[in-house]
């Protein structure tokens, strides 16, 4: 080899060197870079509230669902059953707690006939007391006439105390406000709310997995049937070594690429949060290194990375997919670990808030229907 070529060479290898150096400098040195890497979400377990036989499945692995629609049916012949003996007691106890009105009523009226005999007895008693020193009644009559007077007294301070009594059921209450009454109404509501849970709606929209039951099978409650994965509560793990972590902050930006797609598609998010542990802190069986035979092994941590929700509806993703992932270094303003507790993602469904909707209005009719008339004064005001 010539001179002028050997020369030549060394340029080559010079300007390589040069260009590698500001390729490190410029890029390499603000970019840490993973393939541990794997998509994480929500997966919603949907579980029975109260067990039964599956009458009927709306759905299926991979099907969608949205958010409020009905799922699942169990058999709901004991909580009709159940639903109409709360009727029926409810419409009792309404009547029961009317007679007991009623009974206050009775013993007021009652109490006003006692003194009046108790005058009647007393002023027989009065005016056998004057003539019977002057031979005017008899010595039995006079003993008579002060046994009813006691007999009187004592039957009115009896009737007095019966009407206390019966009053201490219905003081400062309502009819619809009385403890009975509510109790009953409770347990109406109760029934009212298990009937509603014979049917199992979807908490959040998302795609249906791992059905295990079957038309016709026993479940019991809180045995899992199947799952929704809603996929717009989908994130990134990316397990970086805990040597790669010194300049990894909550905030950077990061390039996430699927083997799903390739490089073609290109997922852009941040940095959400960098766990308390290491993955192997949580597992079953934790490490104990107090021997003298432990091997040190580099540990990863599963850095959340939150995507961007228009890019994943472009491109949806699917939980357990394996993922690459870049992170720019160079924005250093963030921290290790979150300094508030705003910004928390938060998770939300609405469908168990129409599990009531409809026993206020039932429960309103059954007292009305049952509620006598002449006590409708009393329905609302204490006595």
């Amino acid at each position: 080899m010539s001179r002028r070529s050997k020369t030549f060479l060394w340029i080559i290898c010079f300007i390589l060197c040069i260009a590698l150096f500001l390729y490190w400098l410029i890029v390499l040195r603000f970019r840490e870079y993973t393939d541990d890497a794997y998509v994480e979400g929500n997966q919603m377990f949907i579980t029975p509230l109260k067990e039964g036989f599956v009458k009927a499945i709306h759905t299926d692995d991979t099907f969608l669902v949205e958010e409020g629609q009905l799922l699942i049916e169990l058999d709901e012949t004991d909580a009709l059953i159940a639903l109409d003996q709360a009727k029926e007691n409810l419409a009792k106890v309404v009547r029961e707690v009317c007679q007991i009105f009623y009974q206050v009523f009775a013993y007021q009226a009652e109490i006003e006939v006692k003194k009046a005999e108790y005058i009647r007895t007393a002023q027989d008693y009065e005016h056998r007391k004057k003539v019977l020193d002057v031979g005017g009644v008899s010595l039995e009559n006079y003993e008579h006439a002060e046994a009813f007077l006691r007999g009187a007294f004592y039957s009115l301070i009896m009737t007095e105390t019966l009407y206390e009594k019966s009053l201490a059921m219905v003081q400062a209450t309502s009819i619809k406000s009385h403890p009975l009454v509510l109790s009953a109404a409770d347990n109406l509501r109760n029934a009212f709310v298990q009937l509603y849970r014979t049917k199992i709606y979807a908490p959040a929209e998302g795609l249906c997995a791992q059905r295990t039951i079957q038309v016709g099978m026993w479940v019991k409650q809180g045995e899992p049937l199947l799952s929704v994965i809603p996929l717009n509560q989908i994130w990134v793990n990316a397990n970086f070594k805990e040597t790669q972590l010194k300049r990894v902050k909550m905030g950077q930006k990061v390039r996430v690429f699927s083997d799903l797609y390739g490089d073609d598609v290109v997922f852009h998010g941040i940095i959400q949060g960098i766990p308390g542990g290491a993955g192997n802190t949580f597992s079953l069986l934790p490490p104990q290194n107090l021997s003298g035979n432990w091997i040190k092994i580099v540990q990863r941590l599963p850095v959340r990375v939150a995507l961007d929700l228009e890019e994943l509806k472009k491109h949806p993703l699917r939980l357990g997919l394996s993922m690459e992932a870049y992170v720019d270094l160079h924005d250093q303003k963030g921290t290790l670990v979150p300094t508030s507790t705003i910004g928390s993602p938060t998770y939300k469904t609405s469908i168990f808030n129409q599990e009531e909707a409809g026993d206020k209005e039932m429960i309103d009719l059954i007292i009305k229907e049952n509620l006598d008339p002449n006590l409708l004064q009393y329905a609302d005001t204490p006595l």
